[in-house]
C-alpha cells in the first residue's frame, strides 16, 4: 500500500457491534480474557497484540479489507485479568485458548510496539496453527541492540524495580484517565520527538482514538503496563533462532520510540524472516501506512 493512501480510520466501531468489542473468556484456573472481534466473521482472521500501554481496541482502529481483527488484552489490562508474576511463556497459552474459544485452526499474528515479545512468544510456541507473524515496530529481547536506549531503556529498568513501576504507572493511569488528559497528551506531543511522518499520521482522530484505548487498557488498574514493563527486561525461554513460523518485520528507520535496531535484530536472528524497513517512518505512521500493506502479506498462502 502507497504511504500516501492510508487505511480509512474506523472511529472506533466495531463492525456496529459495541457488544463484540466487549468480550471475556474464561480461562482454566478463573481468569477472565478481555477479547474484541472487529470485521466480519467469516474474514481471515489476524490476531491483534496490543501496544504499552494499550488496549483490545487497537485492533479496530482501521477498517482492513478482507480481514477479521481479533484485538487481546494481555492481563492486567481492560477486560482481562492480572496474571501474578506471568511470564512471557505464559502468554501462548491464553492465545491458544481464545483460539479454540473462536472455532480458529489457523490465524496470523500481529505484534504491535510492546506487543512484539508476545508475537515473537507465540510464533515459537504456536508455529502448529499460525500462519505468518508480522511485528511491527516492535520491542525485542534484552539483549538487541537498541533495548537498553532512551525510552525502552528506561522502561526496561523501571520493569525491574516493582515499587517504581508500580509508583509510575499508576501516575501514567491517572494522567490518562483525567478529563483534561487530551490537552496534557497534545503538550507532551509537541514536546516528544518524532519523524515528520509520525506528525502527519497523529491526526486528531487518531489521537482521540489512541486515548480512548489507553484509558480502556487501564479501566481496572495499572498492573497490565506495570507487568509488562517487568516481562520486557527478563531473559526470553527460548531464541530467536529457534521460531519456525514465517516471520515479517516491519520498523520505520525515522521511528524515535523504538529504535529501528531492534527491528533489525529480529530479521537478522530469525530464519527466514523478512524484514521491511521504510525511509523515515515513524512508530505510528509504519501502521497508518502500511497496514493493509502488512496485512495483505499475512493472508498470502
Amino acid at each position: 500500500m502507497s504511504a500516501n493512501l492510508p487505511l480509512r480510520l474506523s472511529r472506533g466501531k466495531a463492525d456496529g457491534s459495541v457488544a463484540r468489542s466487549m468480550q471475556t473468556l474464561k480461562l482454566k484456573g478463573g481468569r477472565q480474557l478481555g477479547f474484541a472481534q472487529f470485521g466480519p466473521e467469516s474474514a481471515f482472521p489476524v490476531l491483534y497484540f496490543h501496544g504499552w500501554p494499550g488496549s483490545r481496541l487497537e485492533a479496530g482502529f482501521f477498517n482492513v479489507p478482507g480481514a477479521q481483527m481479533i484485538g487481546v488484552d494481555r492481563p492486567g489490562y481492560g477486560l482481562s485479568d492480572p496474571h501474578p508474576n506471568r511470564r512471557l511463556a505464559d502468554w501462548p497459552h491464553d492465545v491458544e485458548a481464545l483460539a479454540d474459544h473462536l472455532g480458529l485452526e489457523k490465524f496470523a499474528v500481529v505484534g504491535m510496539s510492546g506487543g512484539g515479545p508476545y508475537a515473537a512468544a507465540c510464533a515459537h510456541a504456536l508455529g502448529h496453527r499460525i500462519t505468518r507473524v508480522a511485528i511491527i515496530a516492535g520491542l525485542g529481547p534484552p539483549e538487541a541492540d537498541g533495548m537498553t536506549a532512551n525510552r525502552v531503556g528506561f522502561l526496561l529498568d523501571v520493569g525491574q524495580r516493582p515499587m517504581t513501576s508500580a509508583v509510575l504507572t499508576n501516575v501514567m493511569r491517572t494522567v490518562i484517565r483525567d478529563r483534561n488528559a487530551e490537552k496534557r497528551i497534545e503538550s507532551f506531543k509537541r514536546r516528544m520527538p518524532r519523524s515528520s511522518k509520525d506528525v502527519e499520521a497523529m491526526t486528531p482522530d487518531f489521537m482521540q482514538m489512541l486515548l480512548s484505548s489507553f484509558r480502556e487498557g487501564l479501566r481496572n488498574s495499572a498492573k497490565g503496563p506495570s507487568s509488562d514493563a517487568r516481562v520486557y527486561g527478563e531473559p526470553w525461554p527460548f531464541t530467536l533462532g529457534d521460531i519456525k513460523t514465517p516471520v515479517r518485520v516491519w520498523h520505520g528507520t525515522g521511528d524515535t520510540q523504538v529504535p529501528v535496531s531492534i527491528g533489525r535484530h529480529y530479521a537478522k536472528h530469525i530464519p527466514g524472516a523478512v524484514g521491511h524497513f521504510p525511509e523515515d517512518e515513524g512508530h505510528v505512521s509504519i501502521v497508518t501506512n502500511y497496514l493493509e500493506a502488512i496485512i495483505t502479506d499475512l493472508r498470502k498462502p
